[in-house]
């Protein structure tokens, strides 16, 4: 029998395929989906890591709420993109186990993204949103379009789930809505069996020369996004104020810790790689110099 198998995320299209009928089955299955409720500033400032940063502090209030909701949302579509290519991963890796207790764990799975869209849903106005200008989830569509199974198990379930864990985890901590924190705490519970499971199901010495390579190509990809610091804060605060100069820009990224978070990151990364016996990838990732951060002159040229 055959282990390949086509998967379109559609990450770009999905809801030009709504059915109505269909949609009203869904809220029946989940309840606690309810309707729209809010949008707004979920986070202060130091969740995005600008209490520091003196061009923010000169912005009038209104200009400060208009800029923590526009990161608030970025946050929280994010978070929705992720979970509804979870639900195609979790649907691919069910046809393609190879046993019955594999095919129960992603079929349970598929079950914990599926609610976990419908919980982020609750805080999205606009569902006919493309992330075409974000990098990062056009990389996790590709490598659920077109990954090998182990790739897969490692990518998704070992590296981004883990890191997935201490997102979600800091983002519920932070988090200024009620509602929302109540729901993100609940995905960080499924969030971890998820990766727990992925650190069972990997061995690095079972991987083909095709998943090697493809594990290499997608960590130098993943990495390098991860290196450039945080430029989706950096790029609203940028174009919310005029005439920055150089020097602006450098005390902006400078007052973020860019460097330091960064490097915290990589380090998190790093982390789950030796935690799941990856040590010949990781050794490559640490040899190109990928688990390193950018300098802030680094960060800027590509900003």
């Amino acid at each position: 029998m055959s282990k390949s198998l086509d998967v379109s995320v559609y990450m770009n299209n999905l809801h030009q395929r709504s059915n109505e009928s269909l949609k009203r089955i869904l809220k029946t299955r989940y309840k606690q989906r309810g309707e729209f409720l809010t949008t707004g500033v979920f986070w202060n400032e130091e969740a995005f890591d600008l209490q520091n940063v003196e061009v923010f502090k000169n912005l009038s209030i209104e200009e400060q709420s208009l800029l923590l909701t526009q990161n608030s949302s970025d946050r929280v579509e994010e978070a929705y993109h992720i979970e509804k290519s979870g639900i195609a991963y979790g649907a691919k890796m069910t046809l393609l186990s190879e046993n019955l207790e594999e095919r129960l764990l992603y079929g349970t799975f598929t079950g914990d993204e599926a609610r976990h869209f419908q919980l982020v849903s609750k805080y999205i106005n606009n569902t006919n949103l493309t992330p075409e200008c974000n990098p990062f989830l056009q990389l996790l569509a590709q490598m659920i379009e077109t990954a090998p199974k182990k790739s897969l198990v490692f990518m998704i379930q070992v590296l981004l789930e883990g890191w997935g864990m201490d997102h979600y985890n800091t983002m519920a901590k932070s988090c200024l809505n009620e509602s929302l924190k109540e729901d993100l705490s609940s995905i960080l519970a499924d969030e971890a069996s998820h990766h727990g499971s992925g650190l069972i199901l990997f061995n690095e010495s079972e991987l083909s020369r095709e998943d090697l390579e493809y594990v290499r190509v997608s960590l130098e990809t993943f990495f390098s996004m991860v290196q450039c610091g945080p430029l989706s804060v950096y790029s609203r605060l940028i174009s919310s104020v005029d005439s920055l100069s150089r020097s602006n820009k450098r005390d902006i990224l400078s007052q973020m810790n860019a460097m330091e978070t960064t490097q915290r990151k990589l380090d998190q990364l790093s982390a789950l790689m030796k935690k799941s016996g990856a040590h010949t990838l990781l050794g490559e990732m640490e040899s190109s110099g990928k688990l390193k951060s950018f300098d802030i002159d680094q960060m800027l040229s590509i900003a």
